[in-house]
């Protein structure tokens, strides 16, 4: 079998980062330093905001600066670990840097585009959540900001109640419950079927205690960490959005994101990464493919073959993948990141969701709807987990049910899923696959970038002063150099524009804009089929000029990059 990119670059050498575990922050910061240390021509490390409790938000910018300013080239943004639970993500981006620094001079893809590109890697959006997920037996959603703040609700809030150092579930006999034991496996907890009316039936709660406890129903408390910061952004945000916050932007992680993310306008690609599922979502997220311009819809449908290829995942927007609406109508991804960066600024925005457990255990995922088989759990799905957790991972990832002695609801059984180390994340023995196989999409994606050039120079003398000079500007790249068609549309890309130092212009302008260049993307329709079609990515420029000395000729594209070539008057 083939390797990939991400297989063949991390055989190169000694990887500095251990893919197979999780980073505190400390660590995090520590592994970027050295990175950076260790490629100094090709890394640099900053931060771009501080979070809720002043840890800071670490990206990395991997490109070769002997061959050119980072912003002066076309860029794709990677991002991990938004949600503080979705620790994967982290190490994927992290991963990434390091394919990327080593692969530097042994793969030649990666060499091109680190001469020619620019990624933007910040791992850890969310590292207050993060710490906290990690050092602690709680989850969160984001950030460690309680909101929407006030007294603890009445009712249960998660705790370690048996301080084995999980929260797991509690199952409590009630013959008004939802629940019952399946008769293949007493692991296993299955919904009670419509007409069952006699048998030992269960309420399944999370592990924890009751606020303020008096005999009677068992009331959910709301979560003390309320935020969700993938609903914390403009487009289409709304206070009725759980999660959203009190307005978009609201918060220091999604704030300085967003600032870095709208100030680069290099960037024509971003990829952001959550759990679980196994799937590449993209945009759309609000409403269907049909309302975006048809050429993006045909470029994100060619990322996504590229993507299903490599990753193994199917690729659907998110608008199909969540059809699920709240109790007002309206979809629940509203406000989320890639939303804003495709709707506003044009960035061709994927977000993937790794780790498929429910692949890895045999389970077969309907084609038109992914999600499906994660939002629903049927009996057989729930077999084949245990029977994945059993004979893949040696029984550790499921804590067989135990009596527990609760000081408000009185006999409990305490048990199920490890939720951290096997369905929100992947167990260390499958972290470094999930890394190889989405390291290697993210080349590929940025490989589609544009590319401007400058290529056929010419000088020719008709004075003792007197030259014309010709030029040809180019787009080499897969992408026009206005990215994306909603890019153009909004406005966000500006044409490509060309100067001219070191001489007087006679005829010709020192500084022009000579509008956009097609890629190769525009290589469509019946003239193509039949091989008598041109794709318009080049430009033909000539200036009158006097002087002596060298001219220099500039191109400069914000999605595509800039470029100069330098020729003697002579």
């Amino acid at each position: 079998m083939k390797k990939t990119v991400g297989q063949m670059t991390a055989q190169q050498g000694e990887r500095q980062i251990d893919v197979s575990r999780f980073h505190t922050f400390d660590e995090l910061t520590s592994l970027l330093q050295g990175l950076v240390a260790s490629y100094p021509k090709l890394a640099t490390l900053e931060s771009i905001g501080k979070s809720h409790e002043g840890r800071d938000i670490w990206l990395v910018t991997i490109t070769n600066q002997e061959t050119g300013a980072a912003d002066d080239k076309p860029a794709m943004y990677i991002d991990g670990n938004i949600h503080a639970g979705e620790v994967t993500g982290c190490n994927v981006a992290l991963y990434t840097a390091e394919m990327l620094l080593s692969g530097y001079g042994n793969d030649a893809d990666i060499t091109e585009l680190l001469d020619t590109r620019t990624f933007y890697i910040a791992p850890r959006v969310q590292p207050d959540g993060a710490e906290l997920y990690l050092t602690t037996p709680y989850t969160l959603r984001s950030s460690v900001r309680e909101w929407p703040g006030g007294d603890p609700d009445d009712g249960l809030m998660p705790e370690d109640i048996n301080n084995d150092g999980l929260i797991l579930q509690m199952r409590v006999k009630d013959p008004k419950g939802e629940w019952r034991v399946s008769e293949h496996d007493d692991r296993l907890m299955v919904k009670r079927q419509p007409d069952e009316l006699t048998g030992d039936f269960y309420r399944l709660y999370t592990e924890g205690l009751l606020n303020d406890y008096v005999r009677g129903p068992v009331k959910l408390a709301r979560p003390k960490w309320g935020l969700d910061q993938n609903r914390n952004w403009p487009s289409n945000w709304t206070t009725l959005q759980r999660g959203g916050g009190p307005f978009p932007l609201s918060e220091p992680e999604t704030r300085a994101v967003a600032q870095f993310v709208e100030s680069h306008r290099n960037i024509v690609i971003l990829q952001n990464y959550h759990t679980m599922g196994g799937v590449l979502l993209r945009s759309p997220c609000a409403v269907g493919d049909s309302a975006i311009p048809p050429r993006d819809m045909e470029t994100y449908q060619k990322m996504g073959e590229i993507g299903e290829r490599l990753t193994g995942y199917p690729c659907t927007p998110v608008y199909d993948a969540f059809p699920e609406l709240d109790d007002r109508g309206r979809r629940n991804t509203s406000g989320g990141f890639i939303e804003w960066t495709y709707d506003h600024l044009g960035i061709f925005s994927f977000a993937t969701e790794l780790w498929d457990l429910q692949s890895r255990a045999g389970i077969e995922k309907p084609a038109k709807d992914p999600m499906r088989v994660v939002r629903e759990q049927t009996e057989e799905d729930g077999l084949k987990l245990l029977k994945f957790n059993d004979e893949q991972l040696g029984g550790r990832c499921f804590v067989r049910w135990s009596e527990f002695e609760h000081p408000q609801l009185g006999t409990v059984e305490i048990g199920g899923w490890k939720l951290k180390e096997v369905r929100q994340n992947a167990p260390s023995e499958f972290l470094l696959d999930e890394c190889e196989r989405n390291a290697a999409f993210s080349v590929r994606q940025a490989a589609m970038t544009p590319k401007l050039a400058i290529q056929d120079v010419e000088v020719e003398r008709i004075a003792d002063d007197a030259f014309v000079i010709r030029a040809l500007v180019v787009n080499e790249g897969y992408l026009p150099s206005y990215g994306s068609e909603m890019a153009q549309r909004a406005g966000i890309a500006k044409p490509v524009e060309v100067q001219i130092e070191g001489a007087e212009p006679i005829i010709g302008k020192k500084k022009q804009a000579i509008g956009h260049l097609q890629g190769r993307s525009a290589a469509r329709g019946m003239m193509f089929a039949f091989g008598a079609g041109k794709v318009e990515n080049e430009r033909l420029l000539e200036w009158l000029v006097r002087g002596t000395g060298e001219v220099t000729i500039t191109a400069k594209s914000e999605k595509g990059g800039t470029v100069r070539e330098t020729v003697s008057l002579a």
